[in-house]
């Protein structure tokens, strides 16, 4: 490591200079974003079960009421806690961002603890926004020794990235000394995890709100004293290793990681996305509707459809014949299916009785996925590009490829789609009024004075259920 200094202690001096040193235009823009996009699709993901399951297992174990549930009001609990809820809200429609950098969810995990602990030390917008750009610029940096291996191997590394993250987060925001900064995110490194095969049930969404109390855990022990070793990411059989083995090793030798130059946020910046499940079908829906819209052909219209995926499409989209919605946010077959019939995807979508539907359960039927070897060739991507042909009953053969879903840095929503995601999530919590004063605020985010102020407007008396 650069003069000797191992990793944790590269991160924490990253973390002490950040506090003195401005963010810069560019990546302020994509972090208030970012935390903007998160709100919304937390306070529609909070009336899901599992953030309802995940509220009343926090409830019964919480030890203080320092900080705001989200989409639950006037529920408080203690910082990790609360984390732990609104990290699990922000995933249950796996509606939340996504970087390419770790194939992962960072804004979910982060956000929440960044956000909460603001709350309980009376910070302000601007605090809780640097707070968040720390914690993502920690996980990606040290992402990036252990990645595309990490995935590959079947690690969900939202939760094996991402408590880095969090730990990182609090310990900027609570002016941790050098030194803790080393053991709280050497504890972190220990209590990360999260497994692929889970995906498809409500502990994917856990992983989210595992990761952020799991690294606010670790921030409270190394208050508390408890060491951890300084070569916990890079040393023999630490953080890295156990990841992503022994093909990843030699970026360790001499690494300076570069934090925050530039930040991973300005440099490759986050997907957002227009549709409540799993990235891997995004490309296929938007290319779908294209096709629709050019060649003037229905869901009747469709005699079967064959999907050509990348390795991780073919890894992450497992649910073939789905029975729940969260199994249908990891299925290619009811994600074209839905879309032939019905239209774009929206969060209320993903119900039973969409699943029941004679029409989309006829397409399913139809839809066949496949590994591409002209993408299986590009290694274990996170874009989900697809190749795709349409069979149609009056024997026309359509065609069509897309390598990037609409959302992606390279092809991003415009403001009025933001803006319109934003409301139709947040009009599962609140009336359309309060919805609009919250998305302002959001959108100012460093000109907040004080979080809490903002953070509970989204579990006051607004509220519609």
């Amino acid at each position: 490591m650069a003069a000797g200094r191992s990793v944790t202690e590269q991160a924490a001096d990253f973390l002490i200079d950040l506090r003195h040193r401005p963010l810069g235009a560019e990546v302020a823009a994509i972090a208030r974003l970012a935390i903007t996009d998160y709100v919304g699709v937390a306070l529609a993901g909070a009336a899901e079960p599992v953030a309802r399951n995940v509220r009343a297992w926090a409830a019964e174990r919480a030890f203080g009421t320092g900080a705001t549930v989200i989409g639950a009001a006037g529920l408080r609990l203690d910082p990790e806690n609360a984390a732990l809820c609104n990290a699990v809200a922000g995933h249950a429609l796996d509606f939340d961002d996504t970087s390419w950098t770790t194939i992962g969810h960072p804004t979910t995990v982060v956000a929440p603890v960044a956000l909460a602990v603001a709350e309980q030390v009376g910070g302000s917008g601007a605090d809780a926004l640097r707070a968040y750009v720390a914690g993502v610029e920690v996980a990606h940096r040290i992402a990036e020794l252990c990645m595309p291996e990490a995935s590959e191997a079947g690690w969900h590394t939202t939760g094996a990235l991402y408590t880095l993250g969090a730990a990182a987060a609090a310990a900027l925001l609570l002016n941790l000394d050098r030194t803790t900064c080393v053991h709280a995110l050497g504890l972190a490194a220990s209590r990360s995890g999260g497994i692929r095969s889970n995906f498809g049930t409500q502990a994917k969404p856990w992983h989210a709100g595992m990761a952020a109390r799991n690294g606010l855990e670790a921030v409270s022990l190394a208050r508390a004293g408890v060491t951890a070793s300084r070569t916990a990411i890079e040393g023999q059989d630490g953080y890295v290793a156990c990841l992503a083995g022994a093909a990843s090793r030699a970026r360790l030798d001499g690494r300076y990681l570069p934090f925050g130059t530039p930040f991973d946020l300005a440099a490759r910046g986050l997907a957002f996305k227009r549709f409540p499940c799993c990235s891997g079908s995004h490309p296929a829906c938007d290319l779908t509707l294209d096709l629709m819209a050019e060649h003037g052909f229905g869901a009747d219209d469709v005699a079967e459809v064959h999907v050509g995926v990348s390795l991780l499409a073919q890894r992450e989209l497992v649910v073939h014949a789905p029975c729940t919605p969260q199994e249908a946010r990891f299925s290619m077959e009811f994600a074209l299916a839905a879309t032939l019939a019905r239209g774009p995807l929206t969060w209320d979508l993903f119900v039973p009785e969409t699943l029941a539907d004679p029409k989309v359960r006829r397409l399913m039927a139809v839809v066949r996925q496949e590994l591409s070897p002209e993408l299986a060739a590009l290694g274990f991507i996170g874009t989900a590009p697809v190749r795709m042909t349409f069979l149609l009953r009056d024997g026309r053969t359509i065609r069509g490829a897309r390598d990037l879903a609409i959302g992606n840095p390279e092809r991003p929503m415009s403001a009025e789609d933001h803006a319109a995601k934003f409301r139709s999530c947040a009009s599962r919590a609140m009336m359309p009024e309060a919805a609009d004063r919250l998305l302002r605020r959001l959108r100012a985010l460093d000109q907040e004075p004080d979080v809490a102020a903002l953070w509970t407007a989204a579990a006051r008396a607004e509220l519609t259920a």
